[in-house]
């Protein structure tokens, strides 16, 4: 594979180079500074020997002395070279000879530049066998996310090791298992839905079904008496308002699931929530000959969409209201302590089994005491939306004693 020359590998290039010419300049220097020092001791060594000269010859005079020391000619070349060959400086090359010495200049010169050059090499060479590594992991994360486009989320953490790409190769990784649980999150919510789809079809069909069968009997009976018109009219308007709840209440569903409701959260009054709730569900209990009671402090109040709390507790206390026994009662209570505000809805049903109180959120279940009309989807309704502003909701039960709900949103 051949190694991509990009800006960050220029520069580092360009800076290896730099380097390698500023050590060969750095050698030179020492070795100009080696020669310098040389050059001092020669000098020292001359006049040395000039003064032995006219030490051991005093009959010479100074002017005869820079005669000879000026004379370069080369005709006496060979006959001083012999001279100085019987007494060993140009055959032995004693330790004070300058012949030595230039052999040490030289060698000192070469040995820098060849370990000078040596080092650069083996750094060029790790530096492309590096470059080489990183260009087939860089090659492999290609690949990696190339499987990811293709909906391959296999996670693999092999070769792990702690270099520059490690940090790349982790944040792959983890949205490697963040695509990988929405994809199978995405599954599980095209199965919830066309199960949903499937459940309001059969709702639907069956008030349809007999709304259509009262239509045609008034439509073929024209001499129908008075009462079992009326009869068959009251019944299509309880088919027909059954069937527009469940419709307004799956439309609500599905924009809380979709996450395009935005929820308002501001401070509220529970008591004043409550009040609405009872309002709207005044008549349902009165029917049912079931009493309402409500005890709310004044002042406490949770951090949620005003409309949307409405929506979650009237659902529930319609619950608890169409559970109860008739002339029976439903509390609605609130509280407050430093750690959360609770509002706790109690009815006085036959209550449940525990089988029926893990799956009663679950949507369109029906448990052994839920009327046959009941289309089991407004608690799921209230636990969406109560869940989605921070709060939390459970619920007790036992057997002949009734069933509990309870809301608590933590202080913020």
């Amino acid at each position: 594979m051949g190694i991509v020359w990009n800006q960050e590998l220029k520069r580092l290039a360009l800076g290896l180079g730099i380097m390698f010419s500023v050590s060969i300049l750095i050698a030179n220097v020492l070795v100009g500074a080696y020669g310098a020092h040389m050059r001092t001791e020669y000098n020292k060594i001359l006049a040395s020997i000039l003064g032995n000269i006219v030490s051991y010859y005093p009959e010479v005079s100074e002017e005869e002395l820079i005669q000879v020391l000026n004379t370069h000619t080369g005709d006496n070349f060979d006959a001083g070279v012999l001279v100085l060959a019987q007494y060993g400086v140009f055959q032995d090359y004693g330790s004070e000879s300058f012949m030595v010495q230039e052999k040490g200049i030289r060698f000192l010169y070469f040995g820098i530049t060849f370990f000078t050059t040596a080092v650069f090499v083996l750094w060029f060479f790790l530096l492309f066998r590096y470059l080489g590594k990183r260009q087939n992991k860089i090659s492999e994360l290609k690949d990696y996310m190339n499987a990811l486009n293709h909906d391959n989320y296999k996670l693999e953490l092999r070769d792990n090791a702690d270099d520059e790409l490690s940090g790349l190769r982790n944040e792959i990784y983890k949205l490697t298992v963040l695509l990988r649980e929405q994809a199978k999150k995405a599954v599980e919510q095209r199965q919830v839905l066309a199960d949903s789809m499937a459940n309001i079809s059969h709702q639907l069909k069956t008030p349809l079904t007999s709304v259509t069968i009262l239509v045609n009997n008034l439509s073929d009976n024209l001499d129908m008496d008075v009462l079992t018109r009326q009869r068959f009219f009251s019944e299509i308007t309880r088919q027909l308002t059954d069937m527009s709840w469940l419709i307004a209440v799956m439309l609500k569903l599905s924009r809380v699931d979709a996450g395009v409701v935005e929820f308002q959260r501001q401070f509220c009054h529970v008591k004043t929530v409550v009040e609405e709730v009872v309002q709207k569900l005044e008549i349902a209990a009165e029917w049912k000959e079931i009493s309402i009671l409500t005890d709310v402090p004044e002042g406490i109040g949770v951090y949620a969409d005003k409309k949307w709390m409405v929506e979650a507790l009237m659902n529930i206390v319609k619950n608890a209201i169409e559970h109860s026994f008739p002339g029976g009662s439903v509390e609605v209570k609130g509280e407050e302590n430093e750690v959360y505000t609770q509002i706790i809805i109690r009815d006085c049903g036959e209550g449940m089994t525990e089988e029926e109180r893990r799956k009663l959120f679950q949507r369109f279940y029906k448990g052994a005491s839920v009327k046959e009309d009941s289309v089991g989807i407004g608690l799921a309704l209230a636990k969406e939306i109560i869940e989605k502003q921070g709060g939390y909701i459970s619920v007790d039960s036992q057997m002949g004693k009734g069933t509990v709900f309870q809301i608590r949103f933590v202080h913020r």
